[in-house]
């Protein structure tokens, strides 16, 4: 079974952030074991490397959704996960050639960690991606806040997708609600579907009334069907589909108006 996520405990990881965490653990240790007698050790450099990168990444991504941040703030609240991957790579490469110009004697070392680093999450990705694109808006049947039975698949209305998935527990959620409603309002291209966890249809319809949020679709999941057949253990997670149905991205986390943009484009090209 496909999984967006791995539960460990009562902690739920997204696959994709423990992917990397794996690549990069694996390149470090390579990067160490291979300069090992060496005055400085290449995993320091090389984790130096991959953090300016990071930090690239996150500047292009920025830039790239400046009009979304409307304070310093959000723009260095890296909490939504907002990274440009393009640029983080290149990035790290350009700093890994001037590291190896600077220290020659771990030339090896840093090559090997990085490369260990980057195919292991090269394949990792192409894999995951590979599953992602057999994902398609479930054909699973859960009931509304009327109390009648309805139809995920059939909510899409044959528009590109904005899957929610929520529970008014969870701060992230509560935080996130406005933007989501603001996208059902402003992109009537868009089918908002907001997919509420184990929650009663009485819990969930006080919740939305005392805050005022008129959302046009929601469903209750209360036996946690959709959020296990997507492997989508943790709240919030935010899911994007084409309007042929088939998954282009996901979120885990808060999102930010530029991840939630950033998902949007996505699921419409």
């Amino acid at each position: 079974m496909f999984m967006l996520s791995i539960s460990i405990g009562p902690l739920s990881l997204p696959v994709p952030m423990l992917l990397l965490f794996v690549a990069v653990v694996l390149g470090l240790g390579v990067a160490r074991f291979v300069s090992r007698g060496q005055q400085q050790s290449a995993s320091d450099v090389l984790l130096i490397i991959l953090v300016v990168a990071l930090l690239f990444g996150r500047l292009v991504f920025v830039l790239r959704f400046a009009d979304s941040y409307q304070t310093m703030w959000q723009m260095l609240d890296i909490r939504d996960r907002g990274i440009d991957i393009s640029t983080t790579i290149m990035a790290a490469m350009v700093l890994l050639f001037t590291q190896v110009k600077r220290l020659p004697e771990l030339k090896t070392a840093l090559v090997s960690g990085a490369a260990c680093t980057l195919i292991c999450y090269a394949a990792g990705s192409a894999w995951l991606y590979s599953q992602q694109q057999q994902q398609v808006l479930a054909d699973i049947q859960l009931e509304t806040l009327s109390g009648d039975q309805a139809v995920l698949a059939d909510m899409a209305q044959g528009k590109p997708v904005v899957l929610n998935i929520w529970a008014s527990w969870c701060p992230p959620c509560r935080r996130e609600m406005p933007l989501l409603l603001n996208t059902q309002q402003q992109e009537s291209d868009i089918s908002v579907i907001m997919l509420n966890l184990q929650e009663s249809r009485t819990t969930v319809a006080k919740y939305l009334s005392n805050h005022q949020l008129d959302f046009q679709q929601v469903l209750l999941d209360k036996q946690g069907d959709v959020a296990r057949y997507y492997g989508a253990l943790g709240v919030p997670a935010t899911l994007f589909f084409r309007a042929d149905g088939s998954l282009s991205s996901v979120h885990f986390g808060e999102l930010s108006q530029a991840t939630l943009q950033q998902g949007i484009d996505t699921a419409l090209n």
